[in-house]
C-alpha cells in the first residue's frame, strides 16, 4: 500500500516536470538567461556592441509576447509558468533600466516610480490571494509593459543613433503615464480588497 502511493507520488512529479518542460517556459527561460548578455554587452567594448544589446532585448521582448499566448494557445499553461513569465518581466525591465541609469541615459527617478508601481501591484495581488482572489492583468497593465519595453529599446539605440533622442524621450514620457495611470488602475479595480 505505502509503495503504490509513493509510486503514484513520484509518477505525479515525474508528469509535473515533464509538463513544465515545454516552449513557453523555454521562452521564458531564455528571457532570464538574456538578461546577464544585455547588461554584458552594452557596456563592453567589441565591435557593433551598441547595436547587439538592443537587438538582444529585442529578442527577448518578443519572447515575452510571445510565451503567454502560446501557453493559453495549445493550453501548456503551468504553474511555472505562472510564477516564471511575470519574474522574467520585472527583472528585464528593471535591469536594463538600472543599467540606462548607471550610462545616465535615464534619471534615477523613472526606475523609483517604475519599483514603486511594481512594489504596488505586488502587494495588492498578495492581499488579493489571502482574500482567495487572483489579480490578472489589465488592458492599461499590458499597455504599460510594450510602453516600457519601446522606451527602454529606443534608449539603448540613442547611443549609435543619436537622431533617436527625441523619440526616446517622448516614449519615456509616454511609459512613465502609463506606468503611473496603470497602478492607479489597479487601485482602483481592486480598491474594495484594502478596506475588508
Amino acid at each position: 500500500m505505502t509503495e503504490s502511493v509513493a509510486d503514484a507520488d513520484n509518477s505525479g512529479r515525474a508528469v509535473a516536470r515533464h509538463e513544465n518542460v515545454n516552449l513557453p517556459n523555454t521562452l521564458t527561460t531564455l528571457r532570464l538567461l538574456l538578461i546577464p548578455a544585455i547588461l554584458l554587452s552594452f557596456d563592453a567594448q567589441f565591435a557593433y556592441h551598441q547595436l547587439v544589446a538592443p537587438a538582444l532585448f529585442i529578442v527577448a521582448s518578443i519572447t515575452d509576447s510571445m510565451d503567454g499566448r502560446i501557453a493559453r494557445r495549445f493550453g501548456k499553461v503551468t504553474t511555472l509558468g505562472k510564477f516564471l513569465d511575470p519574474l522574467a518581466d520585472k527583472m528585464l525591465i528593471l535591469a536594463v533600466l538600472a543599467l540606462l541609469v548607471q550610462d545616465a541615459l535615464l534619471p534615477a527617478w523613472i526606475v523609483v516610480v517604475v519599483v514603486g508601481r511594481e512594489l504596488l501591484i505586488t502587494g495588492l495581488r498578495a492581499v488579493g490571494a489571502a482574500q482567495g482572489l487572483i489579480i490578472v492583468a489589465t488592458p492599461f497593465g499590458k499597455t504599460k509593459t510594450v510602453s516600457q519595453m519601446l522606451a527602454v529599446g529606443l534608449l539603448m539605440l540613442e547611443r549609435p543613433y543619436p537622431a533617436l533622442t527625441g523619440l526616446a524621450q517622448v516614449m519615456v514620457w509616454a511609459a512613465v503615464i502609463f506606468t503611473v495611470f496603470s497602478g492607479l488602475d489597479y487601485l482602483w479595480r481592486y480598491r474594495r480588497l484594502l478596506y475588508r
